[in-house]
């Protein structure tokens, strides 16, 4: 589809375009998309793109032909759309969809079509329709076999990633600890750090408000700390809201989306989000370090070396940690209009904090 402009949006969504889309990708060879019924979808939950699910009707069968899938497109609002290009947010997650998602045990959609433009930014991803899995609720939590299913399948991903010499050719992806990585992370918690606390800082008491005020000066040590060997693919965003439950026992039992920050790093901060930001405290702090075995066990079990369970339960504590950043800069720039975002960002906090605090993490700041 060379030189055609990528859509913009569900709007610009059309029969014709999405015909040679899935022609082009693969998913259909002789019919045509005739109609289709798009409907927005995940309005208030996504904040740096576009969701739409569209339902197609073609002029003929064909075996394989996607019934319903999910078109990705950029951000609406110009600052969001500015930040996940700053960021390489949409080239990351085409790229990941291109290059790594085929070659791994880890269920994620299937991808029909991608494209990513460079000059302009725009993307457009369709994806398998998951559906009649049920996506989960960070709100709600999980039960414990939902959270060993989470960990043991993060932990298998891991491993096939762990010092792969095939991470070095992702250039697309960076490491944590890139520098401009590294400069955002202390711009945006600098400039998020007043409005947090007046929104949120009630929340905090005053040995917790110590740490997150102390925490500014750490970011930069921890991230180099997070980049360092051995490293994996690190999706960064691993959490309920993003992954998909099928039938117990099925082989889709679990799927997963949304990679568009994956970056390469110390694998167990995958682990330390999800725990830190799922569980309830009381439930987190009996189960964390049995859940935190059975994934080193697996990166034992796959061949990983060099990588002792005292180091992974160090990474973890220190992930604990650095989970403040992300609490601190989403809650500090959130539009308190939006009262699912809200009430989101504040369970997760209410969980780290708890987490925070039961591991004794603040002594691990480097001030």
């Amino acid at each position: 589809m060379a030189g055609q402009k990528l859509p913009s949006g569900p709007q610009d969504l059309t029969p014709e375009w999405l015909t040679q889309a899935l022609r082009e990708g693969g998913a259909i060879a002789t019919s045509n998309v005739t109609s289709i019924d798009t409907a927005v979808v995940g309005e208030g939950v996504g904040f740096m793109g576009q969701l739409a699910q569209v339902k197609l009707s073609y002029d003929k069968a064909e075996e394989g032909a996607p019934q319903s899938l999910i078109a990705k497109l950029p951000a609406a609002a110009p600052e969001n759309r500015e930040v996940a290009t700053f960021f390489r947010f949409y080239e990351r997650e085409v790229r990941f969809y291109e290059q790594v998602a085929h070659a791994i045990e880890l269920r994620t959609p299937r991808r029909y079509y991608s494209a990513f433009d460079p000059e302009t930014g725009d993307y457009v991803l369709l994806l398998e329709d998951l559906a009649p899995a049920r996506v989960g609720d960070q709100l709600a939590g999980c039960s414990v076999q939902q959270a060993e299913l989470c960990i043991r399948e993060l932990a298998k991903f891991h491993a096939t990633w762990w010092e792969n010499p095939k991470l070095g050719e992702l250039d697309w992806m960076p490491s944590i600890d890139d520098d401009w990585q590294i400069e955002s992370a202390e711009q945006s918690y600098a400039e998020s750090w007043d409005p947090f606390i007046e929104r949120f800082g009630h929340q905090l008491s005053p040995a917790l408000r110590d740490i997150a005020e102390r925490f500014g000066k750490s970011i930069r040590p921890l991230m180099h700390k997070f980049g360092a060997r051995p490293r994996t693919i690190v999706h960064g965003d691993y959490r309920l809201d993003i992954l998909f439950f099928g039938p117990p026992g099925s082989n889709d039992s679990l799927a997963v989306i949304d990679w568009q920050i994956s970056s390469r790093g110390r694998g167990v901060f995958d682990v330390a989000y999800f725990l830190a930001g799922t569980l309830p405290p009381s439930e987190r702090k009996a189960k964390e370090q049995g859940l935190l075995r059975m994934y080193h066990d697996i990166l034992t079990e796959r061949g990983v070396r060099g990588y002792d369970f005292d180091q992974c339960w160090a990474d973890y504590r220190v992930s604990v940690l650095f989970l403040i950043v992300y609490s601190v800069i989403s809650m500090g720039s959130i539009d308190m209009a939006n009262e699912r975002g809200v009430e989101l960002f504040t369970t997760i906090l209410t969980r780290t904090l708890a987490a925070i605090s039961d591991l004794n993490a603040g002594e691990l700041l480097t001030d």
